[in-house]
């Protein structure tokens, strides 16, 4: 006789349907991300892969494609049909070919510098004067650590924007993320929302957290038997432990596999969400499906663990005028954060710590920016880790960032130098700080390509958003990375379980 189904759990009132929020109506939609635009491009793509294959090898081209004739700025920058021209137009449809070879160029680059994004910023930042700015997307991007700390510690005005450029949303992007909200005050939405976000998912004080933290080694002991070094060069591996870690300490659910494999998503699809809508379209909008079924996909594990209830009572925290009806909807943004940043920025972690104890160079990172002099065998790695874990884990994501950079917008014109030249940025336009360069500087860092966890400086480092380690961090940088412990635990409870960490070990 078969098992009679389980009934069917009723949703919480007000609850609603995740393909409703997913199928809202688009924003930032400019002229050339227009489907007119796309299929010009097409046609044309032979013309603009020749411009963007030079743009991508030469500086002094990609440096024309964004800022026009600036040897004399004698000709307008829309006249030039260049990438800075277009963004200061608000992007129309009749200067699309300006992006089309813009992002070719952008590719080109990417895959001529080791695929590396540090490897391609330094790339632009050489190619627009080595200042203390270069362009990319469609902003000017902070590389100095003065300038980079400075931002960290203000109140930062945020827009819907990624890597400098208008964030696909609501298709690949939720909308009201953490990411896209300003921390202007203690009553702005931002603050509210953190706030209901660290009380109920990531208290490090709280007694639910503490007991997590305990069981989590035997957790990851009992699924992970018989570890090797190299086991951490498994990446899927790596990605799935980190997505049932991550979901165990904020949810108290040990995923099974199936569930896991979905949340893994937001690691394996990181690709897609550094692309402008012009290039999801150019691809028929294949990474922003993924997306859109990965977000489903991640409210639907919710709901079948029963973890509805989270959420809910995350709404009820929030400001009558902050609370999100219908509530899935604030399923999907806390999700996107749980696995954007949680699930990707952790294993983003993990996967560089696991390469670094093989002295080997990670996959998204470049040689020649990562130098291993100080520790010649695999045999000094992993003993720097267990002689201190906390400083090699610092140390290892100082020099390969989880988290390259970060979009605030310009609350006052301003005037920046270019290829020598200066430019004025209106107020409003988008300016990225460089965590992965700022993480780099010399005046700060000695021998910033040198792997070293013993440097003293090592708490300077700005990885979370801010210098962790160093006085007053959740004071002095309100942006400072809310998950940064739980993402340490998890990585220490993974790496540590393969290297054989004694299990009395724990972050200060």
């Amino acid at each position: 006789m078969s098992e009679a189904a389980e009934p069917k759990r009723e949703k919480p009132e007000g609850w609603g349907d995740i393909n409703s929020v997913l199928g809202a109506p688009l924003e930032n939609v400019t002229g050339d991300a227009s489907w007119i635009s796309v299929i010009c491009m097409w046609l044309t793509l032979p013309i603009s892969c020749i411009q963007g294959i030079i743009g991508g090898l030469c500086q002094a081209f990609m440096a024309f494609f964004v800022l026009g004739c600036y040897c004399c700025q004698c000709i307008p920058q829309w006249l030039c049909c260049s990438g800075m021209g277009s963004a200061e137009c608000g992007r129309p449809c009749i200067l699309a070919p300006a992006w089309w070879r813009y992002v070719i160029g952008g590719l080109v680059a990417l895959i001529a510098n080791s695929k590396s994004r540090l490897a391609l910023f330094i790339w632009e930042w050489k190619a627009f004067g080595e200042g203390d700015h270069y362009w990319h997307g469609e902003g000017y991007w902070a590389v100095k650590y003065q300038e980079c700390s400075e931002i960290t510690k203000s109140e930062q005005k945020r827009a819907s924007a990624f890597g400098c450029i208008q964030a696909c949303v609501p298709d690949l992007f939720a909308t009201n993320i953490l990411l896209f909200l300003s921390n202007d005050g203690p009553d702005s939405e931002w603050a509210h929302m953190r706030s209901a976000l660290h009380c109920t998912l990531l208290d490090r004080g709280a007694s639910w957290y503490i007991e997590r933290s305990k069981k989590l080694r035997s957790l990851v002991a009992a699924e992970w038997p018989n570890p090797q070094l190299t086991d951490l060069s498994d990446t899927p591996r790596v990605r799935l432990m980190v997505a049932k870690c991550v979901f165990y300490m904020m949810f108290g659910v040990w995923l099974p596999n199936e569930d896991a494999e979905i949340m893994r998503g937001w690691r394996d699809n990181a690709l897609y969400f550094v692309l402008p809508r012009l290039v999801h379209r150019f691809l028929f909008n294949f990474g922003i499906r993924k997306v859109k079924s990965l977000r489903a996909n991640s409210v639907a594990v919710i709901e079948k663990h029963g973890l509805e209830s989270f959420i809910v009572d995350i709404n009820e925290k929030l400001p009558e005028r902050y609370k999100r009806t219908p509530v899935v909807k604030l399923c999907d943004e806390m999700m996107f954060a749980v696995g954007f940043a949680g699930i990707g920025g952790t294993s983003a972690c993990c996967e560089t710590v696991g390469a670094f104890l093989q002295r080997k160079i990670p996959e998204e990172a470049s040689a020649h920016l990562i130098n291993f002099e100080k520790f010649p065998t695999i045999e000094s790695m992993v003993e720097a880790f267990k002689n201190d874990p906390l400083s090699y884990i610092k140390e290892a994501c100082r020099i390969d960032p989880p988290v390259t950079s970060a979009t605030s917008v310009s609350k006052e014109t301003r005037v920046v130098t270019l290829k020598g030249r200066k430019y004025t940025m209106p107020e409003n336009t988008f300016h990225n700080y460089t965590l992965s360069m700022a993480n780099r500087d010399p005046t700060v860092f000695a021998n910033p390509d040198v792997f070293d966890p013993s440097r003293t400086e090592l708490n300077m480092a700005l990885t979370w958003n801010g210098a962790f380690g160093t006085p007053d961090d959740e004071k002095v940088y309100p942006r400072i990375c809310p998950g940064r412990y739980l993402s340490l635990d998890v990585a220490l409870a993974l790496v540590g379980h393969v290297v054989g960490l004694d299990e009395g070990y724990s972050l200060p």
